[in-house]
């Protein structure tokens, strides 16, 4: 793969010493799921939410002949993704079902969007998205999954008494959320936005209601040694050839 751009967007908010490295893990993700879906052509792919580039500024290098769009609620995110890596611009709604995309994709990469927003959220979403897909796409998401909670030990996503009320629905019912404290959101995002987290069997039991997909893999701590990776999309098994 060719080197990456190293240029980093002035308005950066998760800028850290492994960057690099966090792009890098997206992209082992997102070459295991391809393996795993047997999926060949990579024509199109959404970055949603593309932030500033950690992650496209690696996938440009990985697939340099496919076409990129992406989407955020971060104008100045959307704008340098643009300008620094040639994507397209997909204007972004604060109801995500009512976002327009200009074209269906074989790709689809959701680097922690569903880690802020609550499940019946979190459920239309992932039901819009996949409508988005090619016939043979895939999307391939991430999730606070069971290591949620040793990292809210580590480096606290909130305070106790929030982080609390996240474990209880997380151990009850499968999904755990809770709004940020006033202040610690995003000023571009309105509503519910905050920390969630949900258990793999669950999240077994939402793909189940999205109609015409299949699981392809997950792995817990997928992504950079934390998020779980989720990777779903088509053919459903009923359209697959061969056995």
């Amino acid at each position: 793969m060719a080197s990456i751009d190293g240029t980093i967007s002035p308005g950066e908010t998760m800028l850290g010493d492994n960057y690099l490295d966090v792009g890098a893990s997206a992209v082992e993700a997102i070459i295991t799921a391809i393996m795993a879906s047997r999926l060949e052509r990579i024509g199109r792919v959404l970055d949603i939410p593309c932030g500033h580039g950690r992650v496209l500024r690696h996938l440009v290098k990985l697939f340099p002949a496919a076409k990129f769009d992406v989407c955020d609620l971060d104008a100045e995110g959307v704008a340098f993704c643009a300008d620094q890596f040639g994507a397209g611009i997909i204007t972004a709604h604060l109801d995500l079902t009512e976002t327009s995309f200009p074209a269906q994709y074989d790709l689809i990469w959701i680097g922690s969007l569903f880690t802020h927003l609550p499940e019946a959220t979190t459920q239309r979403y992932l039901e819009h998205l996949a409508k988005q897909l090619t016939p043979t796409g895939i999307i391939v998401a991430t999730f606070h999954g069971r290591w949620a909670e040793r990292m809210q030990t580590l480096m606290p996503y909130t305070d106790a008494e929030r982080w609390s009320a996240v474990e209880r629905g997380f151990n009850r019912w499968g999904y755990g959320y809770v709004d940020y404290a006033p202040g610690r959101g995003h000023d571009f995002v309105a509503g519910s936005y905050g920390i969630s987290a949900v258990r793999p069997d669950h999240l077994m039991q939402m793909v189940q209601k999205i109609p015409g997909v299949r699981v392809f893999h997950f792995a817990e701590k997928g992504w950079s040694n934390n998020h779980d990776v989720l990777a779903f999309g088509k053919p459903c098994w009923t359209d697959a050839p061969g056995a």
